[in-house]
């Protein structure tokens, strides 16, 4: 194969001028132009694709492999510093329940996903973007374009692709490959995952991994997912070490890929890129690994599996560094009763007003999420996350007073409520690194190495019993002795590895760890604390089950033991499960609304509890686990955090259980007070933050923390 690069500056009187050293590719091979700008490749590849230089554009950038000439003709386009664009992922679209290829069957086939965004929330959102965000000249979206690889979806995302005033660049995730096909299986890697074909990706979109250069900066995008599977990880390795042949050794480079990249990719490059940009997980992560910044953002038009609300991410370029900046995406006016939201969950915000039913407030220097803070006598500890750089915090307040004792930085967001442990606060990042402090000065006692920090995704708290902490996931679930640091046991074969985030704090009863996953081969499993060894776990799941029967016991959360009745009771994907703590055996199991739940049950004299995030509340008979009563919430939330949902509602955290009352706290900044037995509301009051998580006791006060950052105290009596 064999062409041309040329200018734009062709007039009546001139030829084009050829441009010499510009990199052109085949998928593997990687040449650059001579001095009259021609290029020859091998007759190999599906595409043939520009390497469009800094201060340049084209269209078109890459062509169908053909054995005519190929003629790029490269444009002027101004690229200063600072350069900032725009960074979406997992659009997920699909097409409206108008359109003639809407499959209402297919939706409730997969049985996950029904909120999908369609094709004018994009084109308005790209639309409005050079409003919203002036300095941004480019939007760059890491996978997932669509939700089912169907050719009707690939048609009008190109469509809507084809409207944005500002050049989108895209590479394809799980979902683009799917074609209607929504099977499971084991990768290479140790994946759990689905099985893929690219034909359509490559029919509608075009070329899978490619290059250019914006502002001095080289950006190389790729198909994790095709890598993944093993149908062409050779081929992308090897391309991608001869484009970076042809860089200054050293020289910076960015990644685009659906997935956070592991060591099957960043094993077989020259030398890290200085950032990697993805998705995949629905989550917000910004980890450092070996020098390099990896930003997982969060899904734009609909709230992610860690319960972050819709957001993108603005990326700095200033020819030296990489700069974030998380932005909330609001899909209603922010009720007047609240304070700034725009950056909810992903920095902290300076609170203008004082709420009247509040104490004492103090800010984080971050922001926070769903994690409840803990209280340990005289003192209130609370972690935070910075989502635009790599770090988190975990501070320590006066329970009376509420001033800061002491404060530790830490490499990565805290996520999740601290514990305390001999003298010594222990956190979890969401690195998978563990770290202790000194319960009285803060002081650095000890860290544990997260066991994959590229691939741990810590949203589970810790727990704490006869010395050890535990905390992991399915894959990665470890005791350690909490005054040394020292790992006593870790389990790393309770499930494939997969991006499904886990929320699940272990429950630990005398000699037993409890645990439940989402998803597993076997769920729930009871461990030995003290060994890890298996005591019982769950009937595998039998390869021919629909979804509404497997779900059931897809664990969510955090359990809890009821020692009345010496059962566990575990939030499940639309569903309450009670099981025997000594075998493991299901008593029962009810399905109520609210899919994505993951807040742990409450176990009242009414009943237990279980909340429907997005919903309310339900209370279900303990024998039995009929549903007793619905109790159903409303109000004005600024934002969505229940999973898959694009509809804001207050609920998503667990009541607290008080003087037989439910004090429920909300992402519209009320805190309610509930009869359990009626469910009638008795009480409330209006702060000015969301709250996403469950008060805690503190004597005579209730203590919280807003999705702002900040951690404030209400008296007992609040609400009543």
């Amino acid at each position: 194969m064999h062409g041309y690069v040329v200018t734009d500056t062709e007039t009546s009187e001139t030829a084009p001028r050829g441009i010499p050293g510009i990199a052109v590719s085949n998928g593997t091979d990687v040449v650059e132009t001579d001095d009259q700008g021609r290029f020859e490749l091998p007759d190999t590849g599906r595409f043939v694709t520009l390497t469009r230089p800094t201060g340049f554009t084209a269209d078109p950038w890459w062509v169908r492999a053909t054995a005519g000439e190929i003629r790029f003709t490269l444009t002027p386009q101004e690229q200063p510093l600072p350069y900032s664009f725009a960074h979406l992922t997992d659009t997920h679209m699909t097409v409206p329940a108008d359109h003639p290829a809407f499959d209402p069957a297919l939706l409730e086939a997969f049985g996950l996903y029904r909120e999908g965004s369609l094709p004018q929330q994009i084109v308005d959102f790209l639309a409005e973007l050079p409003r919203r965000e002036p300095q941004v000249r480019s939007v760059m979206i890491t996978g997932d374009l669509v939700d089912h690889g169907r050719p009707a979806e690939y048609e009008l995302y190109t469509e809507a692709l084809a409207t944005s005033p500002l050049p989108v660049h895209v590479i394809p995730g799980n979902h683009d490959h799917m074609t209607d096909e929504h099977g499971m299986f084991v990768s290479r890697n140790n994946y759990l995952t689905n099985a893929g074909t690219v034909e359509n990706y490559e029919r509608f979109v075009g070329p899978r991994w490619y290059s250019f250069d914006v502002a001095g900066l080289h950006v190389v995008a790729m198909d994790w997912h095709s890598h993944e599977l093993g149908i062409d990880h050779d081929e992308q390795n090897a391309w991608l070490r001869n484009d970076l042949a042809r860089r200054t050794p050293g020289s910076p480079w960015i990644l685009l890929f659906h997935d956070q990249p592991n060591a099957s990719l960043l094993d077989h490059v020259p030398w890290q890129p200085i950032a990697a940009f993805s998705g995949h997980w629905h989550t917000s992560r910004v980890v450092e690994v070996d020098g390099a910044l990896h930003v997982n953002s969060p899904t734009t038009f609909f709230a992610s599996l860690d319960y972050s609300p819709p957001a993108f991410r603005v990326i700095t370029w200033d020819g030296e560094t990489i700069g974030l900046r998380t932005e909330t995406v609001l899909v209603r006016e922010s009720p007047v009763e609240l304070d700034d939201v725009s950056t909810a969950t992903f920095s902290s915000a300076p609170a203008r007003r004082s709420a009247d039913a509040v104490l004492w407030r103090s800010p984080l220097v971050g922001a926070s999420h769903r994690q409840s803070v803990l209280v340990d006598g005289d003192l209130v500890v609370a972690g935070s996350q910075i989502e635009d750089r790599a770090a988190g915090t975990v501070e320590a307040f006066d329970l009376a007073s509420g001033e800061r004792v002491w404060r530790a930085d830490t490499r990565s967001a805290v996520k999740t409520t601290p514990v305390v442990s001999g003298g010594l606060v222990i956190a979890a990042e969401v690195s998978g690194d563990v770290t202790a402090y000194d319960r009285a000065t803060g002081e650095f006692a000890w860290r544990v190495d997260s066991s994959d920090p590229l691939r741990r995704f810590a949203w589970g708290g810790p727990a704490t019993a006869n010395g050890l902490v535990y905390l992991g996931d399915q894959s990665d679930l470890r005791a350690i002795d909490a005054a040394r640091g020292a790992v006593v046991w870790r389990r790393d074969d309770l499930s494939p590895h997969h991006n499904l985030v886990n929320h699940s704090t272990p429950l630990i009863v005398g000699d037993l760890l409890v645990m439940g996953f989402w998803p597993t081969p076997q769920h729930p499993v009871g461990l030995d604390a003290r060994t890890g060894e298996s005591v019982w776990a769950g009937a595998p799941v039998p390869d021919e089950v629909s979804f509404e029967a497997m779900k059931q016991l897809l664990i969510m959360g955090t359990a809890v033991h009821d020692p009345q009745r010496d059962l566990v009771l575990m939030p499940a994907f639309g569903h309450s499960a009670a099981v025997e703590r000594a075998t493991g055996r299901v008593v029962w199991a009810t399905a109520h609304r609210g899919g994505f739940s993951p807040s742990a049950p409450v176990v009242t004299a009414a009943g237990y509890v279980a909340t429907s995030a997005g919903v309310g509340l339900q209370v279900l008979e303990p024998e039995t686990g009929e549903i007793l009563r619905e109790i159903a919430v409303e109000g004005d939330a600024p934002f969505p955090m229940s999973s898959y949902t694009k509809t804001p509602h207050p609920v998503v955290s667990a009541p607290l259980s008080a003087d037989g009352t439910l004090l429920l706290s909300g992402l519209d900044g009320v805190i309610r007070r509930l009869d359990p037995a009626s469910g009638a509301e008795v009480g409330r009051a209006q702060l000015h933050a969301p709250i996403a998580s469950t008060l805690t006791e503190a004597g005579e006060l209730f203590v919280g923390v807003g999705t702002d950052g900040g951690v404030f105290a209400v008296s007992r009596s609040v609400a009543s």
